[in-house]
Protein backbone atom coordinates (compact mmCIF):
# COMPACT_ATOMS: atom_id res chain seq x y z
CA UNK A 1 0.00 0.00 0.00
CA UNK A 2 1.21 3.53 -0.79
CA UNK A 3 0.36 6.31 1.65
CA UNK A 4 0.35 10.07 1.17
CA UNK A 5 0.60 11.87 4.50
CA UNK A 6 0.03 15.58 5.11
CA UNK A 7 2.40 16.91 7.74
CA UNK A 8 2.68 20.10 9.77
CA UNK A 9 5.95 21.13 11.38
CA UNK A 10 7.67 23.97 13.19
CA UNK A 11 10.54 24.79 10.86
CA UNK A 12 12.40 26.82 13.49
CA UNK A 13 13.22 23.53 15.26
CA UNK A 14 15.00 22.03 12.24
CA UNK A 15 17.90 22.63 9.86
CA UNK A 16 15.52 22.49 6.91
CA UNK A 17 13.44 19.65 5.50
CA UNK A 18 15.93 17.55 3.52
CA UNK A 19 18.11 15.03 5.33
CA UNK A 20 21.68 16.20 6.11
CA UNK A 21 24.56 14.47 7.88
CA UNK A 22 24.75 15.23 11.62
CA UNK A 23 21.89 17.74 11.48
CA UNK A 24 18.30 17.56 12.71
CA UNK A 25 15.94 17.82 9.75
CA UNK A 26 12.26 17.07 9.15
CA UNK A 27 12.96 14.31 6.65
CA UNK A 28 15.68 12.83 8.84
CA UNK A 29 13.43 12.62 11.92
CA UNK A 30 10.59 11.03 9.96
CA UNK A 31 12.81 8.47 8.25
CA UNK A 32 14.46 7.59 11.56
CA UNK A 33 11.08 6.87 13.14
CA UNK A 34 9.70 4.91 10.15
CA UNK A 35 12.78 2.70 9.93
CA UNK A 36 13.02 2.20 13.69
CA UNK A 37 9.38 1.05 13.87
CA UNK A 38 9.88 -1.12 10.76
CA UNK A 39 7.12 0.66 8.88
CA UNK A 40 9.63 0.93 6.04
CA UNK A 41 12.97 -0.78 5.37
CA UNK A 42 14.70 2.11 3.63
CA UNK A 43 14.08 5.35 1.79
CA UNK A 44 14.83 3.84 -1.62
CA UNK A 45 13.12 0.45 -1.21
CA UNK A 46 9.87 1.99 0.03
CA UNK A 47 9.99 4.92 -2.44
CA UNK A 48 9.95 7.66 0.19
CA UNK A 49 9.26 11.00 -1.55
CA UNK A 50 8.15 14.51 -0.55
CA UNK A 51 6.36 17.47 -2.14
CA UNK A 52 8.50 20.41 -1.01
CA UNK A 53 12.03 20.82 0.30
CA UNK A 54 11.54 23.76 2.66
CA UNK A 55 14.55 25.78 3.83
CA UNK A 56 15.93 26.04 7.35
CA UNK A 57 13.44 27.91 9.53
CA UNK A 58 10.49 27.58 7.13
CA UNK A 59 7.43 25.88 8.63
CA UNK A 60 4.62 23.92 6.98
CA UNK A 61 0.94 23.37 7.62
CA UNK A 62 0.54 21.01 4.68
CA UNK A 63 3.70 19.48 3.20
CA UNK A 64 3.26 15.97 1.80
CA UNK A 65 5.33 12.81 2.14
CA UNK A 66 4.59 9.48 0.46
CA UNK A 67 5.95 5.95 0.78
CA UNK A 68 5.02 2.30 0.39
CA UNK A 69 4.30 0.24 3.49
CA UNK A 70 2.46 -2.98 4.36
CA UNK A 71 1.28 -1.41 7.64
CA UNK A 72 -0.63 1.77 8.45
CA UNK A 73 2.05 4.30 9.54
CA UNK A 74 -0.09 6.79 11.47
CA UNK A 75 0.47 5.44 14.99
CA UNK A 76 4.17 4.89 14.34
CA UNK A 77 4.60 8.54 13.36
CA UNK A 78 2.67 9.90 16.32
CA UNK A 79 4.75 11.85 18.82
CA UNK A 80 7.66 13.00 16.66
CA UNK A 81 8.70 16.25 18.29
CA UNK A 82 7.59 19.38 16.38
CA UNK A 83 6.08 17.30 13.53
CA UNK A 84 2.36 16.50 13.35
CA UNK A 85 0.17 14.49 10.97
CA UNK A 86 -2.85 16.49 9.75
CA UNK A 87 -4.17 14.16 7.04
CA UNK A 88 -3.57 11.02 5.03
CA UNK A 89 -4.75 9.18 1.91
CA UNK A 90 -4.17 5.84 0.25
CA UNK A 91 -2.81 6.58 -3.21
CA UNK A 92 -1.78 4.88 -6.43
CA UNK A 93 1.61 3.15 -6.53
CA UNK A 94 2.82 5.69 -9.10
CA UNK A 95 1.93 8.71 -6.96
CA UNK A 96 4.77 11.22 -6.67
CA UNK A 97 4.03 14.09 -4.24
CA UNK A 98 6.17 16.50 -6.30
CA UNK A 99 3.63 16.32 -9.14
CA UNK A 100 1.14 18.66 -7.49
CA UNK A 101 -1.48 20.89 -9.08
CA UNK A 102 -0.08 23.78 -7.06
CA UNK A 103 1.55 24.75 -3.77
CA UNK A 104 0.48 27.60 -1.52
CA UNK A 105 2.99 29.61 0.49
CA UNK A 106 2.01 32.29 3.02
CA UNK A 107 4.27 34.98 4.43
CA UNK A 108 3.42 36.95 7.59
CA UNK A 109 4.55 40.58 7.96
CA UNK A 110 4.04 42.99 10.86
CA UNK A 111 2.57 46.21 9.51
CA UNK A 112 4.86 48.97 10.77
CA UNK A 113 3.41 51.81 8.70
CA UNK A 114 3.91 50.10 5.35
CA UNK A 115 2.26 51.38 2.16
CA UNK A 116 -0.38 48.68 1.74
CA UNK A 117 -1.73 49.95 -1.57
CA UNK A 118 1.66 49.80 -3.25
CA UNK A 119 2.40 46.38 -1.76
CA UNK A 120 -0.92 45.02 -3.04
CA UNK A 121 -0.06 46.29 -6.52
CA UNK A 122 3.48 44.89 -6.34
CA UNK A 123 2.47 41.32 -5.55
CA UNK A 124 0.23 41.16 -8.63
CA UNK A 125 3.19 41.90 -10.93
CA UNK A 126 4.63 38.48 -10.11
CA UNK A 127 1.63 36.62 -11.53
CA UNK A 128 2.31 34.79 -14.78
CA UNK A 129 5.42 33.21 -16.29
CA UNK A 130 8.68 35.05 -15.58
CA UNK A 131 12.44 34.65 -15.30
CA UNK A 132 12.99 34.78 -11.51
CA UNK A 133 16.79 35.07 -11.64
CA UNK A 134 16.65 38.21 -9.46
CA UNK A 135 14.27 36.53 -7.04
CA UNK A 136 16.01 33.25 -6.21
CA UNK A 137 19.29 31.73 -5.21
CA UNK A 138 20.14 30.37 -8.62
CA UNK A 139 21.53 26.89 -9.19
CA UNK A 140 21.52 24.83 -12.39
CA UNK A 141 17.74 24.78 -12.61
CA UNK A 142 15.76 26.79 -15.16
CA UNK A 143 14.93 30.16 -13.50
CA UNK A 144 11.62 30.47 -15.37
CA UNK A 145 8.60 29.75 -13.16
CA UNK A 146 4.88 30.48 -13.18
CA UNK A 147 3.02 32.16 -10.33
CA UNK A 148 -0.59 31.19 -10.92
CA UNK A 149 -2.17 33.63 -8.45
CA UNK A 150 -1.48 35.77 -5.40
CA UNK A 151 -3.51 37.25 -2.55
CA UNK A 152 -2.73 40.22 -0.31
CA UNK A 153 -4.45 40.29 3.09
CA UNK A 154 -4.05 43.74 4.71
CA UNK A 155 -4.19 44.32 8.46
CA UNK A 156 -2.01 44.71 11.53
CA UNK A 157 -0.45 41.46 10.37
CA UNK A 158 -0.11 41.37 6.58
CA UNK A 159 -0.48 37.98 4.91
CA UNK A 160 0.81 37.33 1.40
CA UNK A 161 -0.30 34.13 -0.36
CA UNK A 162 1.61 32.88 -3.39
CA UNK A 163 0.40 29.99 -5.57
CA UNK A 164 2.59 28.04 -7.98
CA UNK A 165 3.43 24.55 -9.13
CA UNK A 166 7.18 24.77 -8.55
CA UNK A 167 9.48 27.26 -6.83
CA UNK A 168 13.18 28.07 -6.88
CA UNK A 169 15.48 28.18 -3.87
CA UNK A 170 14.52 31.22 -1.70
CA UNK A 171 12.13 32.43 -4.40
CA UNK A 172 9.18 33.30 -2.16
CA UNK A 173 11.36 34.99 0.47
CA UNK A 174 13.10 37.13 -2.16
CA UNK A 175 9.78 38.08 -3.74
CA UNK A 176 8.47 39.11 -0.33
CA UNK A 177 11.65 41.09 0.39
CA UNK A 178 10.99 43.13 -2.76
CA UNK A 179 7.36 43.72 -1.77
CA UNK A 180 8.41 44.87 1.71
CA UNK A 181 10.88 47.35 0.20
CA UNK A 182 8.08 48.73 -1.95
CA UNK A 183 5.96 49.10 1.19
CA UNK A 184 8.84 50.93 2.90
CA UNK A 185 9.39 53.24 -0.06
CA UNK A 186 12.89 51.82 -0.63
CA UNK A 187 11.93 50.35 -4.01
CA UNK A 188 9.19 50.96 -6.55
CA UNK A 189 6.97 48.76 -8.67
CA UNK A 190 9.06 49.52 -11.77
CA UNK A 191 12.09 48.03 -10.00
CA UNK A 192 10.25 44.72 -9.76
CA UNK A 193 9.15 44.93 -13.39
CA UNK A 194 12.71 45.64 -14.49
CA UNK A 195 14.04 42.71 -12.44
CA UNK A 196 11.51 40.36 -14.04
CA UNK A 197 12.56 41.67 -17.46
CA UNK A 198 16.21 40.74 -17.01
CA UNK A 199 17.83 43.49 -14.95
CA UNK A 200 19.70 41.94 -12.02
CA UNK A 201 18.52 43.59 -8.81
CA UNK A 202 19.15 42.22 -5.32
CA UNK A 203 16.19 43.02 -3.05
CA UNK A 204 17.50 40.85 -0.21
CA UNK A 205 15.90 37.83 1.47
CA UNK A 206 13.00 37.99 3.93
CA UNK A 207 13.45 35.98 7.18
CA UNK A 208 12.58 32.28 6.95
CA UNK A 209 10.70 32.11 10.26
CA UNK A 210 7.69 34.04 8.87
CA UNK A 211 7.18 31.73 5.88
CA UNK A 212 4.80 28.77 5.89
CA UNK A 213 4.00 26.16 3.26
CA UNK A 214 0.22 26.28 3.71
CA UNK A 215 -0.80 23.40 1.48
CA UNK A 216 0.00 21.20 -1.50
CA UNK A 217 -2.99 20.49 -3.73
CA UNK A 218 -3.59 17.55 -6.06
CA UNK A 219 -6.28 16.55 -8.52
CA UNK A 220 -8.50 13.67 -7.37
CA UNK A 221 -6.80 13.08 -4.01
CA UNK A 222 -8.89 13.72 -0.92
CA UNK A 223 -7.06 13.60 2.40
CA UNK A 224 -8.78 12.35 5.54
CA UNK A 225 -8.25 15.15 8.05
CA UNK A 226 -6.60 14.68 11.43
CA UNK A 227 -6.50 17.34 14.16
CA UNK A 228 -3.61 16.63 16.55
CA UNK A 229 -4.44 17.16 20.25
CA UNK A 230 -1.07 18.81 20.81
CA UNK A 231 -1.86 21.55 18.28
CA UNK A 232 -5.24 22.23 19.89
CA UNK A 233 -3.51 22.65 23.27
CA UNK A 234 -0.82 24.90 21.78
CA UNK A 235 -3.52 27.08 20.19
CA UNK A 236 -5.32 27.57 23.51
CA UNK A 237 -2.08 28.33 25.34
CA UNK A 238 -1.08 30.95 22.77
CA UNK A 239 -4.56 32.50 22.82
CA UNK A 240 -4.39 32.82 26.61
CA UNK A 241 -0.91 34.31 26.45
CA UNK A 242 -2.04 36.93 23.92
CA UNK A 243 -5.15 37.80 25.98
CA UNK A 244 -2.99 38.30 29.05
CA UNK A 245 -0.71 40.71 27.22
CA UNK A 246 -3.52 42.84 25.77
Amino acid sequence: MRYAIKICYDGTAFNGFAIQPNKKTVEGEILRRLIKTKIIESRSKNKFQYAARTDKGVSAFGNIIAFNSPANPLKAMDGIQNIWITGYAEVDEKFNPRHAKYKIYRYYIKNDGLNLNEMAKAIKIFEGIHDFSSFARIDKRNPVREITKTFFHAGKIIKIDIYGKAFLWQQVRRMVAAIIKVGQGKACINDIKNALNGKRINFGVAPAKNLVLMDVVYDKIKFKKITPDELILKKEMLNDAIKKMI
